[in-house]
């Protein structure tokens, strides 16, 4: 028995060393870290600069949180003051770029926020190959740059939202956890802090938190006291000047919205796949459609998921996926920047399950042609997506900013990014102007309306047209561009009704008659 034991005892130690043998040193690996966050931020600025440009309208929900910030700065508090449906991680984070623009100009606040943030995305891609590395080379390599150009992850990281730095909190919280046996109570502490700080910047970030404490079920309580204590240092200071109205938006507003019935169920698992449409000339866009591909990405992601389950120190990341989409599929709203919630688990999940298959193999040279053609596909399909995509769209700052700056009062508009762009935004709230960071935001809140529980159409919402109308008209100048602020034929004539100021192409700056 004890000769069995000292068998035993010199063959671990020479398989690791094998191993370390032929591991490439570290620096090796440093450069290749790095290589891989360049490359995911190259990605990143591609998506965001090829429409609309560095300070370009990149949707709506980057210009409310910066809005926001710019806001609690010139000491204006979220939820007491203004509304705000999300925590308040995101705007403390964004606080000092909002401070910086408003010391120079609100458009370089904007771009080094979103530079930073994309910055974050690279971070992301690195952390996640960094957690792969333990399940072998072919899995590092295939989650590494399968984040760095995932369609989903990309499109979720190359602006100034709350999942970038939501993703790093949880993806830290999850290296943290699996190095803890070191350092088992200051590591599980720091761990869970890292979620908690998750949490304080999207609150569904709640659930892949729970799934790491249930994997590491042994340290679990110092995970909770970690992630209660960073939740509590952001949600805290807010939660005690105006804990009912933090309650209503973070959390009842929230329950409350309108399922989006324009996103079927298929379509939004199709997207968090990353199964986008590629517009390619026959016969490949009837081949790579998402109709014929979403499936097979499905099924390819379930054996993943089988094969992964069975990999002592893997099985978070499929039941993280799984737990993932069935929210976004049960959640009553979607957008396409959703897909962040899944898009590390299934990356994770694919690359260590896809490794685990290749492994099976005898031929070493099939084994790495093999794995080669996985990284070309991937690496092909996503950054083909990521070419056509168009989420910004460009403002003419040189035609109406001037106009917004000879202004002598307040400028109003339906979103707080175009004020930003035209550098009005800390000029009109120095000032004391009015400003809603979320003007559509209300319809989910005071303005709401329900007719046998179902909430009104905006355009049909009385309540809703009034005082987005009185909102809009309480400065001196307005400019109206979202179509999906949704006003009627008299809001909208009201509202255009004042001297044009400046106008290029659908953008018109409009006088308020008094």
């Amino acid at each position: 028995m004890t000769t069995l034991s000292a068998d035993r005892a010199t063959v671990r130690p020479a398989r690791a060393a094998d191993r370390a043998a032929t591991s490439p040193p570290g620096w090796v690996w440093g450069l290749v870290l790095l290589a891989i966050g360049l490359l995911a931020v190259v990605v990143r600025v591609r998506l965001l600069v090829q429409s609309g440009g560095f300070d370009g309208s990149d949707g709506y929900d980057d210009g409310v949180y910066y809005a926001a910030a710019d806001a609690l700065v010139h000491g204006r508090l979220p939820y007491r003051d203004v509304l705000l449906l999300q925590p308040p991680g995101t705007i403390l984070a964004l606080a000092p770029f909002a401070w910086f623009g408003s010391l120079t100009h609100d458009p370089y606040g904007v771009i080094a926020a979103r530079l930073a943030f994309i910055a974050v995305g690279g971070v992301n891609a690195a952390l996640i190959m960094r957690i792969a590395h333990r399940f072998g080379v072919v899995a590092a390599l295939t989650a590494g740059v399968g984040y760095a150009v995932f369609f989903p992850a990309a499109y979720s990281e190359r602006s100034t939202l709350l999942e970038p730095l939501g993703t790093c909190g949880l993806l830290l919280a999850v290296l943290l956890a699996d190095r803890a046996a070191r350092h088992p109570r200051t590591g599980m502490l720091l761990a869970g802090a890292a979620a908690g700080a998750a949490i304080g910047m999207r609150i569904w970030y709640v659930v892949p938190a729970a799934l790491i404490a249930a994997v590491h079920w042994r340290s679990a309580a110092r995970f909770v006291i970690g992630a209660g204590t960073a939740a509590a240092a952001i949600y805290g200071p807010f939660l005690l000047v105006s804990p009912a109205a933090l309650l209503q938006q973070v959390v009842l507003d929230q329950l409350g919205r309108q399922r989006t019935t324009t996103v079927p169920v298929q379509e939004r698992l199709s997207t968090l796949l990353g199964a986008m449409p590629l517009h390619l000339s026959q016969p490949w866009s009837a081949l790579l459609s998402p109709t014929k591909v979403g499936p097979l990405l499905l099924i390819g992601l379930l054996a993943c998921c089988i094969v992964t389950l069975g990999v002592r120190g893997a099985r978070l990341h499929p039941l993280a996926a799984l737990a993932g989409i069935a929210v976004l599929l049960a959640s009553p709203s979607y957008f396409l920047h959703y897909g962040a919630l899944t898009a590390p688990w299934i990356v994770l999940t694919v690359a260590i399950g896809s490794a685990r298959i290749l492994a099976r193999l005898r031929s070493v040279p099939l084994r790495g042609l093999l794995a080669g053609l996985l990284l070309v596909a991937v690496a092909a399909l996503n950054l083909r997506a990521v070419g056509i995509a168009q989420p910004s769209a460009p403002i003419p700052v040189s035609v109406l900013r001037p106009a917004a700056l000879r202004v002598p009062g307040c400028v109003m508009a339906d979103d707080q990014q175009i004020l930003a762009a035209l550098d009005v935004l800390s000029r009109d709230l120095a000032r004391g102007c009015r400003l809603w960071p979320d003007v559509t935001g209300y319809t989910m809140d005071r303005d709401a309306v329900r007719v046998r529980g179902t909430p009104l159409p905006r355009r049909e919402d009385e309540v809703w047209q009034q005082d987005v109308t009185r909102y809009l008209l309480s400065g001196d100048a307005v400019v109206v561009h979202r179509a999906a602020t949704d006003l009627d034929p008299d809001s909208s004539r009201l509202v255009r009704a004042g001297r044009v100021l400046a106008h290029a192409g659908t953008w018109t700056l409009h006088a308020v008659g008094r």
